[in-house]
């Protein structure tokens, strides 16, 4: 298993199919939504990125009714949620704007300072570096992340690691970074299960992040699924691959419904089917990992990630300790921390020992020497399950 909380199951489902002469319109379907996160309204024109915590924390909103109007954006972006999206719902769903969790392309490197990853969707995994100087390309993130040199001798197209039946729900991986290249990043991944109707006249989209020419990979597409008693619309719902010559492969749409009126487009793999269990994690049972501190001075909650201000300050040329805390990893997984500095050599360090504590709360630590400079550092876990 390989993440930045990167959880990737194995399901296998034994499907019956029974037909019955009953009618099916009228029936209901419980989306589980208690309700206590209120509606959500989008009607501000322009880009809206979504950062709301949900009542008890986690992952899983229970709204009222939902609503993105017409001229509105919802961006769902990996540099918020590291995980998968569940908007319950007690009431309808109306999309005539557009729900964006698709990844970013990725970008031509001409300076060290541009040299950084392109963010993923909400629950998607980002593109690899590019090769710049005296640093070599690193593959995407994710399951099924590019694989450096397999394209054109450059960065390869991401794929999708998902299932059909998006359970687990999964987003897309990223792709290669190539020579002066980022690789472009994975879509996201998004359930919306509504317990009266689900409307698309607007766009949902977790396309994945373009390449650059024929030197980084494109991203995947992410993973999309809608689940309600009736869906319509004639909008637009697309989980496709990013574009290069070697193009990242498309995820997943899936539709769950007793009466279907959606005459508007579906780009992706596409698989319809009558609603079951949404399968939404409860709180606090998905994987998480993150770097809490460096040489004693503490990690924000929502570090940047940017050259341009620093989430950390240090001064020191002696040897720091990396203090790293994951929940839902394995005990005795060992992390792996990168350090990218401008100008200097790229540092992938092993951490100490193996997480330790319990599978609710586990730590580790790493100890690296940083070069002087502006530095942008993740944390990876790799696991079999």
């Amino acid at each position: 298993m390989r993440s930045t909380d990167d959880l990737r199951i194995s399901t296998r489902l034994t499907w019956l199919t029974i037909c019955l002469s009953a009618a099916v319109y009228g029936q209901s379907f419980p989306s589980g939504s208690t309700g206590a996160d209120g509606d959500l309204n989008i009607t501000a024109p322009g880009v809206t990125v979504f950062t709301q915590t949900p009542v008890g924390g986690g992952t899983v909103y229970n709204f009222g009714t939902i609503n993105v109007a017409q001229g509105s954006t919802l961006k769902l972006s990996g540099a918020v949620f590291t995980q998968p999206l569940y908007f319950l719902a007690t009431g309808a769903v109306t999309i005539a704007g557009t729900i964006d969790l698709s990844g970013q392309s990725g970008s031509t490197v001409t300076t060290a300072a541009q040299r950084s990853a392109p963010a993923p969707g909400a629950g998607g995994f980002a593109g690899g570096l590019a090769a710049f100087g005296g640093d070599g390309a690193l593959p995407g993130l994710g399951p099924s992340g590019g694989t450096l040199g397999s394209c054109f001798g450059e960065g390869g197209a991401a794929s999708f690691s998902g299932n059909q039946f998006l359970v687990p729900l999964i987003g897309g991986s990223g792709g290669a970074g190539g020579s002066g290249a980022s690789g472009g990043a994975g879509g996201g991944a998004l359930l919306i299960a509504s317990s009266v109707s689900i409307n698309v006249t607007g766009t949902i989209t977790a396309n994945g992040g373009a390449s650059v020419n024929n030197v980084s990979g494109a991203g995947s597409g992410g993973g999309i699924r809608l689940v309600a008693p009736a869906i319509s619309g004639t909008g637009a719902i697309t989980a496709a691959g990013g574009s290069s010559a070697c193009g990242g492969v498309s995820g997943v749409v899936r539709l769950e419904f007793f009466q279907d009126t959606f005459t508007g487009t579906i780009s992706g793999n596409f698989y319809g089917a009558t609603p079951v269990n949404v399968f939404a994690p409860a709180p606090g049972s998905q994987p998480t990992i993150m770097v809490t501190s460096i040489g004693g001075v503490g990690v924000p909650a929502n570090p940047t990630g940017s050259f341009t201000v620093p989430d950390v300050l240090l001064n020191s040329t002696s040897p720091l300790t990396v203090n790293i805390q994951a929940s839902n990893i394995p005990l005795g997984t060992v992390p792996t921390v990168y350090f990218s500095t401008q100008n200097f050599p790229d540092q992938k360090i092993t951490a100490n020992a193996g997480l330790a504590g319990t599978l609710a709360s586990s730590t580790t630590t790493a100890t690296v020497t940083l070069n002087p400079g502006y530095s942008i550092g993740f944390v990876t876990a790799t696991w079999k399950q």
